[in-house]
């Protein structure tokens, strides 16, 4: 930041502010006339405000005055606006202005001294204003131009340069330059104004400071733990660390075929470095060794080193109680060997051959038949290496010396005592990698820190000339969506020294292409678009849309290539054809911020860059910061702006054209020991589907493997990529920016055909140094081309983080996570089987204990469970015991869940467009941030955020009470009637309303029903069901609330009668087991939260289970039916669906008949 240039001495308190920004606040010395002040303010941006010294009698009501200075619009502006001055700009300030394009000079709102003065862009204009008795007088470069009467009230010391906060009538922002700014003690007169008219400012020489200054750098860092923590605060459980059980080894071969030309490696051998003596990889990898060592397990691959001594028993489950802390942090400080023989294919001899490795974490030394091959750095590069040479017909070894980060840090162990610590430390420095596994607010720290094979090796063959990273782009759909122009990319690879010919093909759907082509030494990419190839012209094509908006339809493209009639190579992937752009504010050339849509892809086809994201181009505006367009950006046709700037500055993401209400949450890690197949991932995205969400974010790219963005795409997520940083001031920042930016190249190649990935930050909460985010915008720019690279998570175009702790329902509503929310989160217990499953000692599990702080119930830091633990006792009364308490926690978890859902419901499009749970998927059995559980339980968490989030729904907003209907479809919804029945806290039915209307289109509708006055006959306490029926009378969505006056009113639930609920199940077949319980409640009484938990014969819940809904709320007389659907028929077969909540008498049902 540029100092501010002044006359005499100043002294300067620099502060670090919430924003990242340092900002000046300073104090002049009262006899000291403040500045002079060189000042740039952007049209759309903030003002600048510098307090003065206290006293200033030359401000008191009946002192004379004087403020002068320069003026020079950025632009033509008609005003109203004020420009500068000193006091409450919306009380009795005194300030310049411009209105009508002339100037004026204001002492209060409608107190107004105009002159005839114009005021012309990019023109200088010297300025002032005298106070002399009961005279005013306005000069313009040095000659009067308006007088009048002085108001003779005393004036604020505050100077503000370019004022946001205007009188009402203020409708525009001053932008431009203001120079040798200053107000001070006398009136001076004409000849001392004259003088100050004679030298008008050179900008060449002015060193102006930005009202709106760009993004600071990262000044500070935290290192994590510098010393292990004392003894005494190390967790302590009731209970001995569980035995080690060891898995049966799977008797995988050598070489899995998955296809004519391609294999897995597997029937990997684990072991630890400093266990094999002086060991190399020169012997280690010998085909005639054929020695055996006790030091060699059989390893988990894809997996990590712990992975696979938690698999053979070496370590016991560190999910459970605190047996994280039996396994020594030793696993990260120490080399590993992997290690693979296998018979070379008749089907690969003669070939290329060549190993990929899809990820090793963090550097791999690869080695094949006694030679080093390569090596690989950075947990998200591609290892691939030519072993033609190497391998032989017969036996080939493979072994891999697995290196862990190199600064794994100091691990901190969270107990009641030693409380959440730090964020993650030192690994920071290491950049791409799994830098959480040093332990986060919802880890411990992984005591490999995920070092291993975490992703699958395989062997490939081709001939002469190889398939690279295909790039397939939607490059025009139709408004109307009838047709769609695609282009493929397809890069060759030709390691012959002279140009091969070949044949391409590609085919999908119901389209082939074929093209011959010669390929240079070396390679070239092929190109294919609409414009020559007019197969890729679609008629109706097979749109993909994000979870509630329509199906997430995939194509399969498969392309090989052929030299001399025969195979040379062959690939297949899958895509999306969809189209992504974004609504954002955007500051053009002159300052203004613009509202505009932007379309990346069609800037992408034209050659243009559209938004600038260098830190200088990131400026503070109202609501928060926004970037800049491109010089001359604003004139593209990729850019279109829009007359509606009601969420400015703040995103909005459309696809195929549709504005997409965002909902969903951060995924900070799949797993904390990187277990991500397919199947152990895919129940965690069914239930975020069957949530209703369309968005989860892959936070700080902990997530970045295959498995996770096939499944997005195939469940309409939409993800939101981040690269491996975190936050700025705090984190440290990547060591190796050239390691990083090759790492972030792989996984843009690799991933971006993913139509689920809509855009990429560069890093969580914060701006990545200018080397990474210029070097991650250049690689987005041209890797990808169709995305919106911004370098944080928040703060630009989006809003700041959090809260974290639990705050009341209504705050959601009115005050939190306002506009594009990427994180806010509140505790979420999990349920009670959940939590006795994941902390099994009795003695650990009440009172809280070290084992409940150990899975994150914080007692300080982001989740500091105190306001949630004191709301509980204060509104329910204080828990008894750990029932007691996880049944309360649950009526909690259910009203704020929802809540959060609700409250974006009620202002979208007005002022929210996007908001994000931290976090919605948990990485280990956490009782914090989720919303269903690591063993894929659920809890009334999940289904609070299932009813409000879903498609077509039906809602009470707070603090008034009305009723509204959301619609989130892109297609209107008519003949609906709304009903709403108000109960008394001893069931009787006080009121029942209804109202008909028709939903629009991805809109909130006005308020149907006012429910208020109704509350007030409850006596304090009451319940109020919605219904949401549509011509059909059939119920569309459901709502059911608990409402009290106050908080003892609330405890009044707590004496809510026992109701034995009513309980029949029925087995349903066909292409999935469906359990179907009708559950009814035959009382005069409301029955509350009552949740159904499916168990097998031994009492073991059968997970994972999909429940249709769950801790239900039925009014007297009412009757709900759930689908449950399973993993089979025969799991189904026998088990017991188990009924218990709030006030409900506990009861079960058989799946094969009634209870």
């Amino acid at each position: 930041m540029l100092m501010v240039r002044r006359a005499f001495r100043r002294g300067a308190l620099w502060v670090l502010c919430a924003c990242m920004g340092w900002t000046a606040v300073e104090a002049a010395p009262a006899d000291d006339p403040p500045g002079p002040y060189d000042v740039r303010v952007l049209a759309g941006g903030v003002a600048l405000t510098k307090k003065l010294a206290a006293p200033t009698p030359w401000l008191s009501a009946d002192a004379d005055w004087s403020v002068s200075g320069w003026v020079r619009p950025s632009r033509s502006i008609t005003g109203p606006a004020l420009i500068a001055g000193v006091g409450d700009p919306q009380g009795t300030g005194r300030y310049f202005v411009i209105d009508g394009g002339t100037l004026g000079f204001a002492q209060g709102a409608g107190n107004v001294l105009r002159s005839t003065q114009t005021l012309r862009a990019d023109s200088w204009t010297q300025v002032a204003a005298v106070a002399q008795g009961a005279r005013l007088t306005l000069y313009a470069n040095g000659r009067e131009v308006a007088s009048g009467r002085v108001q003779r009230t005393a004036i604020a010391p505050t100077l503000v340069f370019g004022p946001r906060q205007q009188p009402a009538a203020y409708t525009q922002h001053f932008g431009g330059d203001l120079a040798g700014f200053t107000v001070q003690a006398g009136a001076l007169d004409a000849q001392a104004i004259a003088q100050l008219a004679e030298n008008a400012p050179d900008p060449a020489l002015q060193r102006f400071e930005d009202a709106s200054p760009g993004w600071r750098l990262q000044v500070k860092q935290m290192a994590g733990q510098l010393a292990p923590q004392p003894a005494a605060t190390l967790p302590r459980s009731s209970a001995a660390f569980s035995t080690p059980v060891a898995k049966p080894v799977a008797n995988a071969p050598a070489l899995q075929s998955l296809d004519a030309t391609s294999w897995r490696v597997g029937a990997w051998q684990l072991a630890a470095a400093p266990e094999l003596g002086q060991a190399t990889g020169a012997t280690l990898s010998r085909r005639d060794d054929t020695t055996g060592n006790a030091s060699w397990r059989a390893a988990t691959v894809p997996g990590t080193v712990l992975t696979t001594l938690v698999d053979r028993g070496v370590y016991p489950d560190p999910d459970i109680g605190l047996n994280n802390m039996a396994i020594p942090e030793a696993l990260s400080r120490q080399d590993w060997w992997y290690r693979s023989s296998f018979d070379l294919p008749a089907a690969a001899q003669g070939k290329r051959l060549e190993l990929l490795f899809n990820g090793i974490n963090y550097a791999g030394e690869v080695w094949v038949n006694g030679v080093q091959v390569g090596r690989t750095r950075g947990a998200f590069a591609r290892g691939r290496f030519d072993v033609s040479t190497q391998l032989k017909p017969g036996r080939n070894v493979i072994a891999v010396r697995v290196s862990p980060p190199p600064h794994p840090g100091i691990a901190h162990e969270q107990s009641m005592s030693a409380g959440v610590g730090e964020n993650g430390g030192m690994q920071a420095l290491d950049g791409p990698t799994f830098i959480a596994s040093e332990g986060w607010d919802w880890i411990p720290a992984v005591r490999d820190r995920n070092a291993g094979l975490w992703q699958d090796v395989q062997l490939h063959a081709s001939g002469p000339l190889a398939l690279g990273d295909i790039q397939v782009l939607t490059a025009r759909l139709a408004p109307d969506h009838q047709r769609a122009e695609l282009e493929i990319n397809v890069p060759l690879r030709n390691d012959t020294p002279a140009a091969v010919q070949g044949s391409v093909q590609l085919a999908f759907g119901d389209v082939t292409i074929q093209r011959q082509v010669t390929v240079p030494a070396g390679g070239s990419t092929l190109k294919f678009t609409a414009g020559d190839t007019p197969q890729l012209r679609l008629v109706n094509p097979r749109l993909w849309w994000p979870n509630g908006y329509g199906e997430p339809a995939l194509y399969t493209l498969h392309t090989s290539v052929d030299v001399a009639g025969a195979r040379s190579d062959a690939q297949q992937l899958r895509f999306g054809i969809r189209e992504v752009t974004y609504e954002l504010s955007l500051f053009d050339d002159d300052g203004a911020l613009r509202r505009v849509l932007v379309d990346l892809n069609q800037a992408r086809q034209r050659g243009e860059r559209i938004v600038d994201v260098r830190h200088a181009a990131i400026r503070p505006v109202p609501g928060g910061n926004a970037q800049s367009l491109y010089p001359g950006a604003l004139g593209s046709p990729a850019v279109q702006q829009l007359d509606d700037s009601t969420l400015a500055p703040h995103l909005v993401i459309r696809i195929n054209g549709v504005r997409i209400a965002v909902k969903g949450g951060n995924w900070g890690m799949d797993d904390w020991r990187k277990r991500v197949s397919r199947e152990r991932l895919e129940p965690y995205f069914r239930l975020q589907r069957d949530a209703h969400f369309n968005v989860v974010r892959n936070w700080v790219g902990q997530n970045t493997e295959a498995s996770f963005f096939e499944l997005a795409d195939e469940y309409g997520m939409l993800v939101l990529n981040d690269f491996w940083q975190s936050t700025q001031n705090y984190n440290m920042e990547p060591a190796d920016a050239a390691l990083f930016l090759d790492n972030a190249a792989e996984v843009i190649k690799r991933f971006r055909n993913h139509p689920s990935i809509v855009l990429w930050f560069g890093r969580n909460e914060g701006v990545p140094a200018p080397i990474l985010n210029e070097g991650l915008d250049k690689l987005v720019a041209e890797l990808d081309g169709t995305r919106w690279y911004t370098g944080s998570s928040n703060e630009i175009n989006l809003q700041g983080s959090g809260p974290y702790n639990y705050r009341e329902p209504v705050a959601y509503f009115n005050k939190l996570a306002q506009g594009f929310s990427v994180e806010v989160g509140t505790p979420s217990f999990s349920a009670l089987e959940s939590f006795k499953a994941s902390v099994p000692a009795v003695g650990d599990q009440w009172p809280i204990s070290d084992a409940w702080a150990y899975h994150d119930w914080h007692q300080s830091g982001n989740g500091d469970t105190n306001s949630f633990m004191r709301t509980l006792t204060d509104k329910l009364g204080a828990p008894t015991g750990l029932a007691d308490f996880e049944r309360k926690a649950q009526l909690l978890n259910y009203e704020t869940h929802r809540a959060i859902f609700e409250g974006f419901n009620a202002q979208l499009w007005s002022k929210n467009s996007g908001r994000l749970l931290w976090m919605s998927h948990p990485a280990w059995p956490s009782n914090m941030w989720q919303v269903y559980s690591h063993d894929y339980d659920t809890h009334a968490a999940y289904y609070g955020v299932r009813n409000a989030a879903e498609t077509l729904h039906v809602q009470m907003n707070l603090p008034g009470y009305e009723v509204v209907v959301v619609n989130n479809a892109a297609t209107p919804v008519r003949g609906l009637r709304v009903r709403a029945e108000v109960y008394a806290s001893d069931g009787k039915l006080l009121q029942q309303r209804e109202q008909a209307l028709d939903a629009a289109a991805v809109a909130v509708s006005a308020p149907v029903l006012q429910l208020a006055p109704s509350l007030k006959d409850t006596n304090g306490l009451g319940f109020v069901r919605l219904q949401l029926l549509d011509r059909d009378a059939v119920v569309r969505s459901r709502n059911f609330y608990w409402v009290a006056r106050d908080a003892v009113a609330m405890r009044g639930l707590d004496a809510l009668a026992k109701v034995p609920l009513q309980l029949t199940t029925q087995l349903q077949q066909g292409n999935e087991a469906v359990l179907r319980a009708t559950v009814r409640n035959p009382s005069q009484q409301v029955a509350l939260n009552t949740k159904l938990t499916l168990v097998n014969a031994q009492g073991q819940r059968i997970l994972p289970a999909y429940y249709s809904d769950n801790y239900l709320s039925l009014a007297p007389g009412e009757e709900r039916v759930v689908e449950v659907r399973g993993p089979s028929a025969a799991t189904l077969r026998n088990a017991t669906l188990q009924l218990r909540g709030w006030n409900a008498e506990p009861s079960t049902g058989v799946a094969n008949g009634s209870p």
